[in-house]
């Protein structure tokens, strides 16, 4: 479960330590943000997050649509290897939201994450695949 951590909002970093990069992801992704979720991925980086391969002013847009209503993530950590300044990690999730129609959808998935180090010591995602089962209509 993810709990309340402080983040820059101009310099996200989503560190070494894999479970506090977790938490960190959770909780911004949580907070409707969508521009300050796009600060945890590297300028260059591809989301696959919207079906389709995004990056840049697409992927931030996309974010910003999908978060403005504020669903809610649960994400746990199955795997972690760090290299050097490269980290891949897989997680399993559950995102909580509503459709067009204002009906709650349950989405739940694994995905697969690679991170980067810059030369200016922030992790940031470099490459997310998330792999969604369809969505379930909750009522």
């Amino acid at each position: 479960m993810s709990t309340a951590i402080r983040v820059d909002p101009d310099f996200p970093d989503l560190t070494d330590d894999i479970d506090t990069q977790n938490d960190i992801f959770i909780d911004v992704f949580n907070s409707g943000d969508g521009e300050l979720f796009d600060k945890l991925y590297r300028p260059d980086a591809i989301s696959n997050f919207s079906g389709g391969q995004l990056t840049g002013e697409a992927r931030k847009k996309w974010f910003v649509e999908f978060l403005a209503p504020k669903p809610h993530l649960e994400a746990t950590l199955t795997h972690a290897y760090v290299a050097g300044d490269v980290s891949l990690i897989g997680v399993t999730f559950i995102i909580d939201t509503t459709n067009e129609e204002g009906k709650k959808v349950r989405i739940t998935g694994r995905c697969t994450d690679v991170l980067r180090r810059g030369e200016d010591g922030r992790w940031l995602m470099a490459c997310d695949r998330p792999v969604m089962d369809p969505p379930q209509i909750l009522d």
